[in-house]
């Protein structure tokens, strides 16, 4: 009898404790799940450093499972879809988007260097899977329940709001029961009106995590300080989809131009003082641009055009992009 909540490839059924969700694997899915690059997300944190200074502690790992899990139990039967949410995140770099305002810093063309690697394409190619198709998928050119390019809630960000909600104690209902409110047809989530209203809240507490102090602070000095291994010849840009947190922390822990300073982060975060008004001291400058703000549909229409209160409320949260300033206090 083994761990159920194994999460390596070890077992023949992968049991997604978020959505309480058993699914039983076909080998190519174990034999993704064995991989280097995917096995590599489980010490990549979902949250960035906010690690640091909140709970926000999950792996990209436990994310894509979850990701993974919500495409199996909508659509079991489309393998490629299913190869495509496990591999969807594996081009992130340490941190997840912490470090992606850095010169050339993309996971984007990361992603597909993985997705079409020759470890990757041995697996997919023996159970009769195309690389481009679940390329495709990834990135949204074949619309999909993973993702598309419309503005409609799709499974990645359903995951990583519930995910971050669960964390952070916002969770007004458990997920067997959202995932009751959920019919999936024609390739769309829909949501009865009530879950999509709960589903709003959501998205809401997720844009104020990332426009907050505790938030923007301790990732603007993560990116400085990693900006300052690039600089002084200690990491280059092209190793980062292949490394972990720990061995980024290791780096800077190890430079005498990054250790008092990470060890000053770690554990005096509540120093770090954060603006939208430049200050009159030296500060580094963080640009907040970009939210996710995917709208879950009601029937066949949009959530935001169902209420003047929802559409309100998105352009309020559209107020919170832009520079912000970052120093220590």
């Amino acid at each position: 009898m083994d761990y159920r909540l194994r999460l390596d490839g070890a077992l023949d059924e992968l049991y997604e404790p978020l959505w309480r969700l058993p699914i039983r694997l076909f080998d190519a899915e174990k034999a993704l799940l064995r991989t280097v690059k995917v096995r590599r997300l489980h010490f990549v944190r979902h949250g960035g450093a906010s690690f640091i200074n909140s709970h926000h502690t999950y792996s990209r790992l436990q994310h894509t499972l979850g990701v993974f899990a919500l495409v199996a139990y909508f659509e079991p039967d489309n393998r490629a879809l299913r190869a495509a949410a496990l591999l969807h995140d594996i081009g992130h770099a340490p941190f997840s988007h912490t470090l992606e305002s850095l010169e050339g810093v993309d996971h984007h063309p990361w992603t597909r260097e993985a997705v079409f690697s020759e470890e990757i394409v041995n697996i997919l190619s023996q159970a009769n899977l195309h690389k481009d198709q679940v390329m495709n998928y990834i990135d949204g050119s074949q619309r999909s329940l993973l993702r598309n390019k419309d503005g409609i809630l799709h499974a990645d960000h359903l995951d990583s709001w519930v995910r971050s909600a669960f964390v952070g104690g916002d969770m007004s209902l458990s997920t067997g029961e959202l995932l009751n409110e959920i019919h999936y047809r024609e390739g769309n989530l829909r949501f009865t009106p009530e879950a999509g209203k709960r589903v709003v809240e959501l998205i809401w507490e997720e844009a104020r995590m990332h426009a907050s102090s505790a938030n923007i602070g301790v990732n603007a000095i993560m990116r400085k300080l990693v900006g300052r291994l690039f600089n002084n010849g200690a990491l280059e840009v092209a190793r980062l989809p292949t490394l972990t947190d720990a061995q980024i922390e290791q780096l800077l822990c190890s430079s005498g131009e990054t250790k008092e300073e990470y060890e000053k982060l770690l554990m005096e975060s509540w120093r770090i003082r954060v603006t939208r008004e430049e200050p009159a001291v030296a500060a580094e400058t963080a640009i907040l641009n970009k939210l996710y703000l995917a709208m879950p549909l009601i029937g066949d229409v949009s959530i935001a055009e169902t209420s003047q209160d929802i559409a309100a409320t998105m352009k309020e949260l559209k107020l919170m992009l832009g520079t912000y300033y970052v120093w220590w206090g």
